[in-house]
C-alpha cells in the first residue's frame, strides 16, 4: 500500500497507528530517590496544515515522589508531585518522506522503536521543570529511562 496524497496519508496513518501505552522505570539524579514507575500514552497524529506526522506524548504521569529539603541553603529543593507531561511533541515525520514511497512503514516504524523513544522521551524528561514544596522555584533534575515496556 503506497499513500499517493496528503488526504490518503492523513485518513489511513491513524488507523493503522493507534495511540499506544509504554511503562518506565525512571532513574532521577537525586541521592533521594530511588527508581521511579511511570506511565505514558503515545499517539502518531498528522498534521495536515505543516504537513508531517507528530509522534507525541499524550499523558505521561509517574508515581508519586516525596523529599524533604535537607535544611542547607546549598542543599536540594524538596519535591512533593509526580511528574505530569501532555501533549509534548517527540519529533515529526515530514509527508514528502511517505507520500508515494513503497518503504513508508520503515519510516514511520524508527520513532517508535524502544530505542528512540527512551532517548526521546529523556529529553522530555530532562526539559521537565520540577517545583519545590513552596511551588516558588523551579528547577529541572537530569532522568535516564532505566526500562522501558510496551503495553498492550
Amino acid at each position: 500500500m503506497v499513500f499517493n496524497s496528503a488526504a490518503e496519508l492523513c485518513d489511513g496513518i491513524e488507523v493503522m497507528y493507534p495511540s499506544f501505552h509504554v511503562q518506565m522505570t525512571i532513574e532521577i539524579v537525586d541521592k533521594r530517590f530511588g527508581p521511579v514507575r511511570a506511565e505514558a500514552e503515545i499517539a502518531i497524529k498528522p498534521v495536515k496544515s505543516k504537513e508531517y506526522l507528530e509522534v507525541f506524548v499524550e499523558e505521561l504521569e509517574s508515581e508519586h515522589i516525596f523529599a524533604d529539603e535537607n535544611g542547607s541553603i546549598y542543599g536540594s529543593f524538596g519535591i512533593d508531585q509526580s511528574i505530569q507531561i501532555y501533549d509534548e511533541v517527540l519529533t515529526t515525520i515530514p509527508f514528502e518522506e511517505l507520500i508515494g514511497k513503497e518503504n513508508w512503514k520503515d519510516v514511520v516504524g524508527v520513532p517508535i522503536t524502544e530505542d528512540m523513544l527512551k532517548e526521546q522521551l529523556e529529553k522530555a524528561l530532562n526539559d521537565y521543570q520540577f517545583s519545590d514544596l513552596s511551588g516558588k522555584y523551579k528547577f529541572r533534575k537530569r532522568c535516564t529511562i532505566t526500562e522501558l515496556q510496551f503495553l498492550k
